[in-house]
C-alpha cells in the first residue's frame, strides 16, 4: 500500500507541476553546480555523502549505493519518494541534472 501511495503522490506532483520524464533529458549535468546545490539545499541533513562531509541518517546513503544511476537520481530528486520530498517544482532541469551528475561523480 505504501508503494502505491508513493506512486500516486509522485504522479500527482508530476501532473501538478507539469513535469514529465522528457523534461529531464539533460544527462550532461554540471557536477560543480550539483556540489553547490547539495550544500545549499542541505541534502546532507538526510543523506550520507563523504565528498560533501554529509552524515545524514534519514535518507539512504549515497556512498556505496548500488541503486544509483542517472535516471534513479533524477526521478528521486524531481518526484521524491518515501520520506524524500519532490524538488521538481523548486529546482530547474539543469539543477536536477547537476545534482545527479555530482552524486554519481563522487559517490564512493
Amino acid at each position: 500500500m505504501r508503494f502505491i501511495k508513493g506512486i500516486l503522490r509522485s504522479t500527482f506532483v508530476a501532473v501538478f507541476f507539469g513535469l514529465s520524464a522528457a523534461a529531464f533529458a539533460v544527462e550532461d549535468g554540471d557536477p560543480e553546480l550539483g556540489r553547490e546545490l547539495f550544500q545549499a539545499w542541505s541534502c546532507g541533513g538526510c543523506h550520507m555523502l563523504a565528498d560533501a562531509g554529509a552524515m545524514g541518517q534519514i535518507g539512504p546513503s549515497l556512498d556505496g549505493n548500488p541503486n544509483l544511476s542517472y535516471d534513479y537520481l533524477v526521478n528521486s530528486i524531481a518526484y521524491g519518494g518515501g520520506a524524500m520530498p519532490a524538488f521538481g517544482g523548486q529546482l530547474t532541469d539543469e539543477e536536477i541534472a547537476g545534482l545527479a551528475a555530482y552524486i554519481l561523480e563522487v559517490a564512493e
